[in-house]
């Protein structure tokens, strides 16, 4: 598939309504992209923006309320982009995300029976979407992009945040195993592999900031990501099955599937709250110990 020129195409974005979708969303926008946020609400910083754009004729931006763990939201994501647009996406975002501390947690695994919210947001909504978005673009006999977002984490194992270094790890060799589907159909998938990002995911969440430390600890902007996002859509430059870690501004590299030297860049540095964030597995695990954890001791972490 040749480089993609957003101007005159259409994008579906999950986890539009904030953070890197948002702000991607907004990148495709000024490349005269119209785009369809797929999300369950819109920040404030979102709604402001879709008020500020609405009376321009085109390119067209639209919010289509979406919970991305029901598999029935997001085939509706994709038919409400054809009411809206016309047709199929030429650029896929996988977007929406969680942070373990922020969400749930090995460790405090509230969570009904026989699911993990994590792995319901971070793995199987960014597999089927890309299924969905193969099996319309096949029908629409056109080519694609589905941009997907790893994470340094996935090549650092946490025992605090397994689940989430699980979760990306997962997407990154899913996008390998994808690769091939450039000569095949003419769909290239890529990911972006950022470190740690400015964004209400992390300022918002409480649980979150006892792990990082935003005031302080080195945080890449979203714009750097949105950069590199850009640069997977539109450049001949990486080919699909790319995972592009973003370290530092500037800080790009192409991680490899073998004999990786792992993540470099300010982002990807051990963070000093992470000695204080082992206590909270100290103190689950002295819970279990105790024929349960309270739930005080859950709600930590």
């Amino acid at each position: 598939m040749p480089p993609l020129d957003p101007r005159g195409k259409k994008a579906i974005i999950t986890g539009g309504g904030s953070g890197i979708g948002l702000s991607f969303a907004k990148a495709l926008y000024d490349n005269g992209c119209s785009v369809l946020l797929a999300d369950l609400t819109l920040h404030a910083s979102a709604q402001d923006w879709l008020q500020s754009i609405e009376s321009q004729p085109s390119p067209k931006v639209r919010f289509h309320k979406t919970d991305v763990t029901d598999w029935r939201h997001l085939e509706l994501a994709f038919d409400a982009f054809d009411k809206e647009f016309g047709g199929t996406p030429d650029i896929i975002v996988p977007g929406a995300g969680v942070y373990e501390p922020s969400s749930n947690s090995f460790w405090a695994d509230l969570d009904s029976a026989s699911h993990y919210k994590v792995f319901d947001v971070n793995i199987m909504h960014p597999i089927k979407m890309s299924r969905i978005a193969i099996r319309r673009l096949r029908r629409a006999q056109k080519s694609g992009v589905i941009v997907h977002t790893s994470s340094i984490t996935a090549q650092i194992p946490s025992v605090v945040n397994p689940l989430y270094s699980v979760s990306k790890q997962a997407i990154s060799q899913f996008v390998r195993c994808m690769a091939p589907l450039d000569g095949l159909a003419g769909i290239r998938v890529v990911a972006v592999a950022p470190g740690v990002v400015d964004t209400p995911l992390f300022r918002d969440s409480a649980k979150a900031r006892q792990h990082i430390d935003m005031d302080n600890d080195f945080t890449l902007p979203p714009e750097e990501v949105v950069k590199a996002m850009m640069s997977l859509v539109t450049s001949s430059k990486y080919p699909s099955g790319t995972v592009l870690e973003i370290g530092d501004i500037g800080g790009w590299r192409e991680v490899g599937l073998f004999n990786d030297p792992g993540p470099q860049g300010r982002s990807t540095l051990p963070r000093p709250k992470a000695k204080d964030a082992i206590k909270l597995v100290e103190q689950a695990l002295k819970d279990d110990a105790g024929h349960g954890a309270s739930d005080v001791a859950k709600s930590r972490l």
